[in-house]
């Protein structure tokens, strides 16, 4: 029989469990178990290192648009000439929509964010599945062995019942010959059959113990996880502060009002202007009286004219929050008002 068929025929029987009921398969089991956590661990490796390369295009596509939108030139603003024509306001300096920023500095810190993304966090990851993986495939070859060993197992088993057998038909008579030369065969075959297992089950310990050692310094490494998200985020960090340097590093650059634009008209003369927060309170400011004789802002109090010390009782108080400004903010509904 064949190791491919011996291996084949003897998954079946386990997976059936059609073997003797007192035989116990050659056990596997800490590697079986180490390598089921393993691979649920390398899922959410994947999913990681899935998202950390979804990250590096997308920062690499947004420094690339920010440089390429901020060189684009301005809008600017037309007026139509006496002839129907659109002409563009003169303005100072149009120049791009980036004004003064640092170009260089965006292209550079997206290369460099990438290839240190790259050394630093994805070639370790991708080290760490490509180890397991391995493991993976020598685990199934270990299965293989150990199956193998199981059915050499039975075969040697059953040569010795078959052996057993065979003395206790050994008789004085004529035929004493013929049964122990059976026996002497079925013997040899047993020894050497008991060779094959030995050299099996040889191969199967050096496999098994290093699957062992290989899944337990996955599983050491496995801690470095946390280092490399955190690398992610530094690396992030570290780029994107570079990139808002380099755009405030530069001199905002304005496109000019035209002239008579509704932004620089005079405000309306119905709206007055704030009160100053430091300015006495003025009880007749606020309730639109002048006192006599000070319409043209000359003329004093009399004795019966002076302003009361105090405002009258049925006069509503100020809130100390209550911002001095006058109803300029009404128009914009501010609820703290």
């Amino acid at each position: 029989m064949g190791a491919g068929w011996r291996r084949v025929s003897e998954g079946v029987k386990q997976s059936w469990h059609l073997t003797e009921k007192n035989f116990l398969p050659t056990s596997n089991a800490r590697n079986t178990s180490m390598l089921r956590e393993a691979a649920t661990f390398a899922d959410h490796l994947k999913h990681c290192e899935k998202d950390i390369r979804n990250l590096k295009n997308s920062s690499e596509a947004m420094l690339t648009t920010t440089k390429t939108v901020l060189s684009a030139p301005l809008p600017r603003v037309y007026e139509e000439s006496a002839n129907g024509k659109a002409v563009p306001v003169s303005t100072p300096a149009p120049g791009p929509i980036g004004g003064g920023f640092q170009q260089e500095d965006l292209g550079r810190i997206s290369k460099e964010t990438s290839k240190k993304l790259e050394a630093e966090v994805l070639a370790p990851m991708n080290r760490w599945t490509t180890a397991f993986s391995t493991v993976e495939t020598r685990m199934k070859k270990l299965e293989q062995v150990r199956l193998e060993v199981d059915s050499r197992r039975h075969t040697v088993s059953q040569l010795a019942q078959k052996i057993e057998k065979q003395r206790n038909k050994l008789t004085a008579a004529g035929d004493r010959q013929k049964g122990e030369d059976n026996l002497e065969a079925t013997i040899r075959r047993m020894q050497h059959k008991e060779n094959k297992l030995a050299a099996s089950r040889q191969s199967f310990k050096e496999q098994e113990a290093l699957v062992y050692q290989q899944l337990a310094q996955l599983i050491r490494d496995g801690v470095w996880l946390k280092s490399y998200l955190a690398a992610v985020m530094r690396l992030q960090q570290e780029a994107y502060l570079v990139a808002y340097n380099a755009l405030s590093a530069g001199v905002k650059t304005q496109l000019p009002l035209p002239p008579m634009s509704p932004d620089n008209a005079l405000p309306a003369p119905s709206e007055p202007a704030a009160i100053p927060a430091n300015r006495p309170f003025d009880p007749a400011q606020v309730l639109n009286k002048r006192p006599p004789g000070k319409e043209n802002g000359i003329g004093g109090y009399t004795a019966k004219e002076e302003l009361p010390s105090a405002p009258p009782p049925n006069m509503p108080t100020m809130p100390a929050h209550r911002r001095t400004e006058s109803r300029g903010y009404d128009r914009y509904a501010e609820p703290a008002y």
